[in-house]
């Protein structure tokens, strides 16, 4: 069997008992992608959205022995505290930035293998998704909590990874294909079944803000009823 596909399941069932199963194996923490990453420049990493910027770059490399992404993270989070009415720690302040969806060199990771499957299968409806469960004890010297137990943290059960190469290798046995076919149906399965869905995901307004455009054809077919509803109600008044 190509080993590229041998971890790809055929039902929702079998891709849950395929997680559960190596989920039971060993003490795993998981990330779920929308899509593999598998060609340049990402070959498959897993990687924080910071390093990504560079990885794009292609007047930029990122192999160079002097590449040191943290220093360049140092330099941004100077530049970040000319912004803030506040002063925070340096991990307070890498929590905030990827909180509102800005750059750092935290990779998301969720201790919860079901929140990880919802990553997975929330975009990119015509590719094919992956879970990388990664064995804590391999990144355990990089993993960082969140510094506060904000709403999406908690909903997310969120853990950070910061790697100081910017990314990590996951071992092929150790990544499961969602097929894309699949992602409606587990995502159907995950909100009836274990209550997990954009709403309980992204529970603050930045999350209503992220999903407020899928939901602009609603907005306007409720105003257009309540607008004929009250022409209905003037003409029988």
């Amino acid at each position: 069997m190509d080993k590229e596909n041998q971890n790809e399941q055929n039902t929702v069932d079998e891709v849950l008992r395929t997680i559960e199963g190596k989920a039971d194996t060993d003490n795993y923490i998981y990330r779920g992608e929308p899509k593999h990453f598998r060609d340049d420049p990402y070959f498959g990493k897993v990687s924080s959205n910071f390093y990504r910027v560079f990885l794009k770059d292609k007047d930029f490399e990122v192999e160079a022995e002097h590449f040191d992404i943290e220093e360049f993270q140092i330099a941004m989070l100077d530049i970040a505290e000319q912004f803030s009415r506040k002063p925070a720690d340096e991990l307070e302040r890498l929590s905030e930035i990827q909180h509102y969806g800005g750059k750092t060199n935290l990779i998301d990771f969720a201790t919860d293998y079901l929140i990880a499957l919802f990553m997975a299968c929330d975009g990119s409806p015509d590719e094919d998704g992956r879970i990388i469960l990664q064995k804590r004890e391999l990144v355990e010297p990089y993993i960082e909590k969140p510094y506060e137990p904000i709403n999406r943290v908690i909903a997310q059960k969120s853990i950070f990874v910061r790697h100081p190469d910017g990314f990590i290798q996951p071992n092929e046995d150790d990544v499961i294909n969602i097929p894309a076919n699949l992602k409606q149906f587990i995502l159907v399965r995950l909100r009836k079944a274990h209550g997990i869905s954009i709403e309980t995901i992204y529970n603050d307004v930045h999350g209503f803000i992220r999903d407020q455009k899928n939901h602009m054809d609603v907005y306007k077919a409720i105003y257009e009823g309540l607008a004929q509803k009250q022409k209905g109600d003037s003409g029988n008044g």
